[in-house]
């Protein structure tokens, strides 16, 4: 399980409660903090041979990528979906995926060797890659690349593996269409593949509801995004702020918790394992529903008072 540090130690090393992880102990503002999280899974779970190095150079490359200076890409500029959800996502992976090792028994066909664990945590990181433009597509806003962004961030990754020591899975890139939530779990993917992807797209969701800011970037970030695809305005699902704020209940408790059930076989329950009963996700969303309840009956939408901040040149 990971580590616990106090009011005290937080504010010694400086952790901003609005960047930190659910734990309170992580800041994802740094990937330098991230991958040393990352690591202290992985290491402790599978041996200090795992395959530091590449998860080094991937977690540095993923911050490269969205400050623009990875070639080919131009910097991030959607407002929700950024370098903090990158890392926060591949963050909760690993506790997933430690957690489902605890879990189930060794022989378990489904069970991830410290090579498939590496390579969950790689595409998790890079999940959402395909909302960064290329050069000819500087016309255009990220955001509006929403509908082919998975496809895209496959094409990506199975070009990026095949110049790591995961080559050899470079096909598996496939897997980051599961974060896409109208796509259904393919049949032939098994074992540690069905693993990869159930965990994939359990941490995805828990880590954007678990955000401490999640209700303000829903109204100020989200909103900013399904603009760009024409969902708000007059007419459209979405015709301001206040009703996607009043919609997001219905939309976990329905189609979120739907999809964690059916398709991602109820994995968010490996993440309460790790931390060894008391999961810290689960208190931080629903804290988040409980106040959004609060607002919604009130009518009071004053009550969002965090300003959250979009996380594109990380702190290291």
């Amino acid at each position: 399980m990971d580590c616990a540090v106090s009011t005290q130690q937080r504010q010694t090393v400086g952790l901003s409660l609005a960047h930190s992880d659910p734990t309170q102990t992580v800041d994802l503002q740094s990937p330098d903090s991230a991958l040393g999280a990352i690591d202290q899974i992985l290491a402790r779970r599978y041996g200090a041979g795992y395959g530091r190095p590449l998860l080094e150079h991937a977690v540095a490359d993923v911050a490269r990528a969205f400050r623009g200076d990875y070639p080919g890409l131009l910097r991030c500029d959607t407002h929700y979906h950024d370098l903090r959800h990158a890392l926060d996502a591949g963050l909760a992976m690993a506790r997933l995926i430690d957690g489902h090792c605890m879990a189930v028994a060794a022989d378990d066909p489904g069970r991830l060797d410290a090579t498939h664990a590496l390579l969950g945590v790689l595409l998790t990181l890079y999940h959402d890659i395909g909302l960064l433009r290329k050069p000819d597509e500087a016309d255009l806003e990220g955001a509006s690349l929403t509908p082919i962004h998975e496809r895209r961030g496959v094409h990506f990754m199975h070009a990026y593996l095949k110049n790591t020591p995961l080559a050899a899975l470079s096909d598996r890139a496939e897997l980051i269409m599961i974060t896409r939530l109208d796509f259904k779990m393919r049949r032939d993917w098994q074992g540690p593949d069905r693993t990869i992807a159930r965990l994939m797209g359990a941490a995805d969701l828990m880590s954007q509801l678990s955000d401490r800011c999640y209700l303000e970037k829903c109204r100020d970030f989200l909103f900013v995004e399904f603009s760009a695809i024409g969902l708000t305005g007059p007419g459209n699902p979405y015709p301001d702020r206040e009703t996607l704020l009043r919609k997001t209940p219905a939309f976990y408790t329905g189609l979120l918790r739907r999809r964690i059930h059916d398709e991602y076989d109820d994995s968010d329950r490996y993440m309460a394992v790790h931390f060894g009963g008391v999961c810290p996700y689960t208190a931080a969303i629903e804290r988040n529903f409980g106040y959004l309840q609060g607002i919604l009956d009130a009518e009071d939408f004053s009550q969002l008072r965090r300003t959250p901040q979009r996380i594109i040149d990380s702190r290291l």
